[in-house]
């Protein structure tokens, strides 16, 4: 019990590393583009289809 304790302990932990955060931030800004993207196109189809009018 002791072990998970000290293994869990806040305030031992390393930061993460600058090409860890890198890796994540590009990651999230690329799920978010292609949701975005997706979006985008969907609506130009209701568009191109007359959906709006």
């Amino acid at each position: 019990m002791n072990e998970i304790i000290v293994r869990n302990d806040v305030k031992n932990r390393e930061p993460m590393s600058f090409e860890r955060f890198k890796f994540v931030c590009y990651f999230v800004a690329g799920i978010v583009a292609e949701v975005l993207g997706f979006g985008l196109a969907f609506v130009i189809v209701l568009a191109m289809a007359g959906v709006f009018r």
